[in-house]
């Protein structure tokens, strides 16, 4: 095809099929003996007149030429020079014309499959670019011909092919292919030709049937690729600025959150929420990563592909090894969802933390974000607690049934884009609360109508067993992933980070800041990270640190460890920097030294809510009360909630406390015994609570005497 040749450039194929004339008969079966069947003859009667009226509305025919029985009406626009055109917008020339452009251009970039629909939706189109009807139908399908042009130039335009993702191709792609198959259904309803093509337009009901099929298509489309990152949602916010109905609820900036007495009896637990202040430690996916694999939870949530096994299942687990970047993936899918307000709830489980490692405020939580998400949502969550105020404190089934599944299943059944709820590391929660929740998941939540289940966790046998012994629940595996796809990612993160303008930002003023490393230090450290994002995550903390030898002493330290080994050699190397260079070793200062870092990394890890320094040197009484400067030697492992002279530390990954509670792989002198440290923490509160009872005691009898 000429026009395929010039991205966005003219149709030369297309004008000359438009301006090639229209038959005045078309081919009509006959019966065995040659006579036409009557049913034939009355759909050739039919098609005569329409082929005349659509010959004169395009000037082919000059009027009084009409085939004989063709009514007067049927040529009382052209007759009278009215336009037969919407009043305002584009006609169908302008908006067809930059349909086949766009086209044209996408044809050359989409994988060989969806080649041939492409080609052929463009000689359909050249069918509906003739047509001069104003009926609502056909307002409303050129509306959404002009909706389908701008969604892939949005997806294509202005970028270069060679950079454009393997997904994003095939998901435009298919977005062709589905309006193809919407589109030839549409001209083909009655019979083949252009008899077929010239009645169209008039059949309503034909028409309004495609324009549901091209919403669906167009929304599946933009749920894909705005969960993948491929498109960008400001873009799509002007597409759909004219638009109505689910395309401008799936953009637009609203404030439902309905307030009343009632949600406040919720006990929801604020932390478990993916934008809590405990969660803001946790970063969504560096851009460019991970791109394959949202790309395919975007199809999952759409219902895309109703044809590929376990696209349509309503819950999708994630599983996978410690540091492996599950939630991080987790804490996307809630943005992107969040963004298209196709969120539901979240909850991010913790067993840092008591309420998020157990079942008691679950359903609690669900309760009172759905409520928040959606001013009718919460209404009718109030009412069921009003009406029902024992459910709050029910089993989780039944809370589930009279707090959410009840009160809001026939409004869900409305909803014309998918609610998804986001749970991640339930492997963090203790059993039988995980299993609960699993089974309430799989039995109830799962069941919700529209409703979809995003699951991250370790794969823990017992909920490996449940999870994939239902026939509702899509698994995937991440450390299975491709290799060349985690290593692309994770260079793609190292590249950014281990860049000269950002290092040169880090270390501005100091010896440092002219250096980086070469590519092949980079790849070497591509290769010794092994798929494991923490452990790049945490390479380029060590070496973005003002902390230890500088940056490319600890590059080259890092570099010289080997694949497999490597987050307990990591580990080892992030304890090496730790350690104070002031103090000789063996010697009284640093056995002083050594049990207070490991009672104030000990207490650090079991320790359900964090505290500050300062309170943690007051509580531990230690020996060398600093903590500071012993804390901030640890910041690739410990995350600091601020920047200030008294902060907070806390974990940064759950396979640091597994390395240092780990008495094969952690070094023996920073062997940490958890249960001492348990048993030490309780020692310590119970000497605090006898300190403080003794205090109020005196005070009372203080008081006493003066009274």
């Amino acid at each position: 095809m000429s026009g395929a040749t010039e991205p966005h450039g003219g149709n030369t194929a297309g004008d000359s099929e438009r301006n090639t004339p229209i038959p005045s008969r078309a081919a009509t079966p006959v019966t065995a003996s040659g006579s036409r069947p009557s049913r034939a003859r009355r759909f050739l009667a039919r098609a005569e007149k329409k082929i005349d009226k659509f010959k004169l509305k395009l000037g082919l025919k000059e009027k009084g030429t009409e085939s004989h029985g063709t009514s007067e009406a049927s040529t009382t626009g052209a007759s009278t020079g009215e336009s037969t055109t919407a009043p305002t917008g584009k006609t169908w020339a302008v908006v067809a014309g930059a349909l086949k452009m766009t086209l044209s251009g996408a044809v050359l970039l989409i994988p060989d499959p969806f080649k041939g629909p492409a080609e052929a939706l463009l000689k359909i189109i050249d069918v509906f670019e003739q047509t001069k009807s104003n009926n609502e139908e056909m307002e409303d399908l050129k509306a959404r011909c002009d909706l389908l042009n701008e969604s892939m130039m949005n997806a294509i335009q202005g970028k270069d092919e060679r950079l454009l993702l393997a997904e994003l191709k095939e998901s435009v792609g298919r977005l062709v292919k589905g309006i193809h198959d919407t589109f030839q259904a549409t001209v083909v309803e009655y019979s083949t030709g252009i008899a077929a093509y010239v009645m169209v337009e008039d059949n309503a009901e034909v028409v309004k049937e495609a324009n549901q099929k091209m919403d669906q298509i167009l929304q599946f489309f933009w749920i894909e690729n705005l969960i993948a990152g491929a498109l960008v949602l400001s873009d799509i916010r002007k597409t759909v600025k004219d638009q109505e109905g689910w395309m401008v609820k799936l953009c637009a900036t609203t404030d439902n959150h309905f307030k009343s007495a009632s949600l406040d009896k919720l006990k929801h637990v604020p932390g478990a929420a993916y934008d809590s202040q405990e969660l803001a430690k946790v970063n969504p996916c560096f851009q460019g990563t991970r791109v394959k694999l949202l790309a395919g939870i975007g199809r999952w949530m759409s219902n895309t592909a109703l044809e590929e096994q376990g696209t349509s299942k309503p819950i999708y687990v994630l599983d996978g090894i410690a540091g492996i970047g599950k939630s991080t993936v987790a804490k996307t899918v809630a943005q992107h969802a969040a963004a298209i307000n196709s969120l539901g709830a979240t909850f991010f489980f913790s067993q840092d933390h008591a309420d998020r490692q157990q079942a008691a405020d679950f359903v609690h939580t669900i309760a009172y974000q759905l409520a928040c998400c959606d001013a009718s949502y919460g209404k009718a969550i109030a009412t069921a607690i009003d009406g029902h105020p024992e459910s709050l404190h029910k089993i989780m089934a039944q809370q589930f049934s009279v707090l959410v599944a009840k009160p809001l299943s026939d409004m869900l059944k409305q909803r014309a884009t998918p609610l998804v709820f986001v749970f991640d590391a339930l492997d963090e929660c203790a059993q039988p609360d995980a299993s609960d929740i699993l089974s309430l998941i799989i039995t109830s939540i799962s069941k919700l109508p529209n409703v979809k289940v995003f699951l991250t966790t370790r794969p823990d046998l017992v909920l490996r067993i449940k999870y994939k012994s239902t026939a509702l629940a899509n698994c995937f595996h991440l450390q299975e992933i491709e290799a060349v796809i985690v290593d692309s990612d994770i260079r793609l993160y190292l590249n950014y980070y281990l860049s000269l303008s950002n290092i040169q930002k880090v270390f501005e003023g100091t010896e440092w800041d002219s250096w980086a490393p070469t590519k092949h230090q980079q790849e070497q450290l591509v290769r010794v990270s092994d798929k494991l994002f923490i452990f790049a995550s945490t390479a380029v903390k060590l070496i973005l640190s003002y902390q230890g030898r500088g940056p490319e002493k600890t590059l080259t330290s890092i570099l010289s460890l080997e694949p497999k080994q490597g987050m307990v050699k990591l580990y080892q190397k992030v304890l090496e920097i730790a350690m104070p260079t002031d103090i000789l070793r063996p010697s009284k200062d640093w056995d002083l030294w050594l049990g207070d870092f490991k009672t104030a990394i000990g207490t650090t890890i079991i320790l359900q809510h964090p505290v500050s320094v300062k309170a943690l040197e007051r509580l531990l009484q230690l020996e060398l009360p600093d903590l500071g400067p012993m804390l901030r030697n640890m910041h690739s492992v410990l995350a600091p909630f601020d920047d200030g002279p008294n902060p907070t530390y806390k974990i940064h990954h759950k396979s640091f406390p597994d390395f240092v509670t780990n008495a094969a792989i952690c070094p023996e002198e920073f062997w940490i015994e958890e249960s001492k440290y348990h048993l030490h923490f309780a020692s310590i509160s119970a000497k605090c609570l006898l300190q403080i009872s003794t205090r109020h005691l005196l005070t009372r009898q203080n008081s006493i005497k003066k009274g």
